[in-house]
């Protein structure tokens, strides 16, 4: 799908593969390509479920039951489902994605904090009765410490029962070499963190980095990454808006084959900016357009930059020599000049001429194009003799990458 605030906006989901479909399908609508890199899988606890099936059982009056994510709500209700809880045991989640699947389970909810997370639940919870009270916690077999231990100063006697496990899912090569060349990557649960960085890297990662949560940018944090953005509604919905609300007004550049509509959209915008300035000066032949036999990989890159969804601007990359790159077709749209995207493209271009290996980028500029003139030199490029092949029209710039 096309035509959204995320379109063409390449976006990593690292959720199991089952429970993926409601985060993808909402970042399609908005028109993002999504490649789907589940890192876990969701697997029964090691006793297959005994001591989460005991304990619900041996719950009475002015007991709890706390469940913390969607997965602990569907191991819990198939037990409640076969026998259900007695009288006067209340359950409490946390987030209103949990909420909803404890419901679809048929569970009656009794609490759910305003904040989606460990401390909004235990700022929320009631006090202990006097006659005393137990908590059941159903949750994953690697979580904080945080809500157990903060019930348990209430007074609270705490059962922490392992009712799922995460296990790291092996990512192939492709979906390595997809994540390196997307544009964001979505983090919905710790363990989707470590287990990506685990397989790619830091340096695998996509640029930028959203996650569900607080506690999912703590783990991510540990681990060394950086994070752009943590949902404010710790929720899908709530990471898809943070995700529309991050990239409004805000560029986002990759890599895309020169033959789609919007690249030779950029590029025929490109010639006639550059003829109409020139007053047709310029020979057009000599500013070929690149189809997919153009410039494409592996000496040669060609980027779109997009703004809300919109192709604005574009830039290609090409390896002259085994030491230096000449960047062509570096085009900004006039309306949205001035936002920074043309600093955007050229930072990407000079990151792809690195990986190119190579130590100089050049660039030709007609001299009488003098906001291009000052805007290289204030990216670093020194001015040097006039080109090898436009006979003295133009300008070459040079930038040195040591």
């Amino acid at each position: 799908m096309t035509g959204g605030r995320l379109d063409r906006l390449r976006v990593v989901v690292t959720r199991p593969r089952e429970q993926a479909a409601p985060l993808v399908s909402a970042l399609e609508t908005l028109g993002a390509d999504v490649v789907l890199v589940p890192t876990i899988r969701i697997d029964d606890p090691p006793d297959g479920g005994l001591a989460l099936r005991a304990g619900l059982r041996s719950l009475g009056a002015d007991d709890w039951v706390v469940i913390t994510s969607p997965n602990g709500a569907a191991r819990v209700g198939r037990i409640v489902a076969e026998t259900p809880l007695a009288a006067g045991v209340k359950v409490a989640v946390i987030g209103s994605g949990t909420k909803a699947r404890a419901e679809a389970e048929g569970l009656t909810v009794d609490l759910v904090p305003d904040e989606a997370i460990a401390e909004g639940l235990a700022g929320r919870f009631p006090a202990r009765p006097s006659t005393g009270g137990r908590v059941l916690l159903a949750r994953a077999e690697v979580a904080r410490e945080t809500l157990p231990l903060q019930l348990a100063f209430m007074g609270w006697n705490v059962d922490d029962v392992v009712a799922y496990r995460t296990v790291p899912v092996d990512i192939d090569e492709d979906a390595r070499s997809a994540c390196r060349s997307a544009d964001a990557v979505i983090f919905t649960s710790g363990s989707t963190v470590e287990s990506l960085v685990t397989a790619v890297g830091l340096e695998g990662l996509p640029p930028t980095v959203f996650t569900i949560g607080p506690a999912t940018a703590e783990v991510a944090a540990r681990h060394g990454v950086g994070v752009d953005v943590v949902a404010a509604e710790h929720s899908i919905p709530g990471l898809v808006d943070a995700m529309q609300a991050h990239y409004a007004n805000r560029p986002y550049v990759h890599a895309e084959d020169p033959a789609s509509i919007d690249a030779q959209r950029c590029l025929q915008d490109y010639v006639a900016e550059v003829a109409r300035r020139l007053d047709g000066a310029v020979d057009l032949e000599a500013l070929p357009i690149p189809d997919a036999d153009g410039v494409m990989p592996p000496d040669r890159r060609f980027l779109v930059a997009r703004l809300d969804g919109r192709a604005v601007g574009c830039g290609g990359l090409d390896r002259t020599a085994p030491d230096t790159a000449d960047i062509k077709h570096l085009w900004v749209s006039a309306d949205v000049r001035r936002r920074g995207i043309g600093r955007a493209l050229l930072e990407h271009l000079i990151v792809e001429a690195r990986r190119l290996e190579c130590r100089w980028v050049r660039i030709d500029a007609d001299p009488t194009f003098t906001e291009a003139i000052c805007f290289l030199r204030s990216a670093g490029f020194v001015d040097g003799s006039a080109s090898d092949d436009e006979d003295d029209l133009q300008r070459r710039f040079t930038l040195d990458l040591d």
